[in-house]
C-alpha cells in the first residue's frame, strides 16, 4: 500500500493599511492538495501604487515578518495538539533566499523590490517549501500560521516609510493516513516496498523465513492479512491432500490462524496515535509443515495480503 500524505494548504488575506504612496499588496487565495513528502508550491504578491506623491515613492521593498514561531524555522502550529509543521517562503525557486523582516534584510535575495509608478503593478513569484518531518510524521490535523506581508518605500537599506501589510494565515491540513512497507527482518521503512516474495526452495518441514512488516502512521493503525489459500500452500493442478501442504504464520511471535482468513482479513497487529517514522516494527514468521512422499512434485504457492487502516 503507497503512503499518501495529502496536505491542504490555504492562504488567506486581510484588508490593508496604507500611508502616503498608495501601495496596495495582493496575494490571492490558494487552495493546494499534495502527495509528497516536502512538495514545493509557488505563489504570487503583487503590488499597486496608487498615488502620484513624488520620488520617494518610486522606489519599494516587500518584507515577510517571521511569523508565530518567532524566527525564520517557521512553523504552522496545530491548535488541538500543538504540534508543529516546519516550512519556509523563499524568493527563489531553488530554495534559496528567505524572505525576511525589514531590519534582518541584508542580501536582495531576502525580499522584493523594484521601482514604481503610479497605477503600475509588479508581480512577484515566492516558493514556499515543507521542511523534511522529523522523528514522526505529523498527527492529523490542522495546522495554522499568521505572517504579515509588508509594503515600505524606499530601499530596505534605506527606507522612507511603511506603507502597509496584508496578513497572510496559512493554513495545513493534514488528512490521517497510514501505510505499510515489507522489509527484510530489521529493516525500517521503504515506501517503495509494497511486496515480497519468499522463496522456500526444495520445501522441508519445518524451514521457515522470516520479513518485517513496517507501519507508518498519524493517526493509529490495524494491520490485518488475508491467506488466497487459508493458510495452505497449493499445488496448481493437483486437488486434494496431496496437493497441499500447511504453514504456520507468526505475527509477533504469536500463531495467527489463517482459515477462512480469504473471506473474513485477520488482526495481526494494532496501535494508537503516530507511530515513528521509520514505522512500527511488526516480525513475521513463516514455518513448513509437513512434507513427506505423499506430496505432488511440483511448485506450491500462496498468495497472502496485507492491508491497514488509520484507527484515531
Amino acid at each position: 500500500m503507497k503512503w499518501t500524505m495529502i496536505f491542504f494548504l490555504f492562504f488567506i488575506t486581510t484588508k490593508t493599511v496604507w500611508a502616503d504612496c498608495g501601495y496596495n499588496l495582493d496575494t490571492p487565495t490558494l487552495t493546494y492538495n499534495f502527495s509528497d513528502y516536502n512538495p514545493t508550491i509557488q505563489s504570487t504578491v503583487s503590488i499597486t501604487r496608487t498615488k502620484d506623491n513624488g520620488v520617494p515613492c518610486s522606489n519599494f521593498f516587500i518584507a515577510f515578518t517571521k511569523g508565530w514561531a518567532g524566527s525564520y524555522n517557521r512553523r504552522a502550529t496545530n491548535l488541538s495538539n500543538g504540534g508543529y509543521i516546519y516550512y519556509n517562503i523563499y524568493k527563489n525557486s531553488n530554495l534559496t533566499g528567505i524572505l525576511k523582516e525589514p531590519s534582518d534584510i541584508s542580501s536582495p535575495d531576502e525580499t522584493f523590490f523594484g521601482t514604481i509608478i503610479k497605477d503600475q503593478t509588479n508581480f512577484y513569484t515566492y516558493y514556499m517549501s515543507l521542511a523534511p518531518f522529523g522523528s514522526t510524521p505529523p498527527a492529523a490535523g490542522a495546522y495554522f500560521d499568521d505572517i504579515q506581508v509588508q509594503a515600505y518605500s524606499g530601499t530596505y537599506t534605506n527606507i522612507n516609510g511603511f506603507e502597509g501589510y496584508r496578513d497572510m494565515f496559512i493554513y495545513i491540513v493534514v488528512l490521517k493516513f497510514t501505510s505499510i512497507s515489507l522489509v527484510d527482518s530489521g529493516g525500517t521503512y521503504d515506501p517503495t516496498k509494497t511486496s515480497k516474495t519468499l522463496d522456500f526452495g526444495e520445501l522441508a518441514t519445518g524451514e521457515e523465513l522470516s520479513f518485517d512488516v513496517r507501519v507508518v502512521s498519524n493517526a493509529g493503525y490495524r494491520l490485518k492479512i488475508s491467506s488466497s489459500n487459508n493458510g495452505l500452500l497449493k499445488f496448481s493442478g493437483g486437488s486434494g491432500s496431496p496437493s497441499e501442504i500447511s504453514y504456520s504464520f507468526y505475527s509477533n511471535g504469536s500463531q495467527i490462524a489463517l482459515d477462512n482468513s480469504s473471506s473474513s482479513p485477520v488482526t495481526i497487529a494494532s496501535g494508537s496515535g503516530v507511530t515513528p517514522a521509520q514505522g512500527a516494527k511488526v516480525p513475521i514468521r513463516i514455518v513448513i509443515g509437513t512434507v513427506d512422499s505423499t506430496k505432488l512434485p511440483g511448485t506450491y504457492q500462496d498468495y497472502i495480503i496485507l492491508s491497514t487502516i488509520a484507527t484515531d
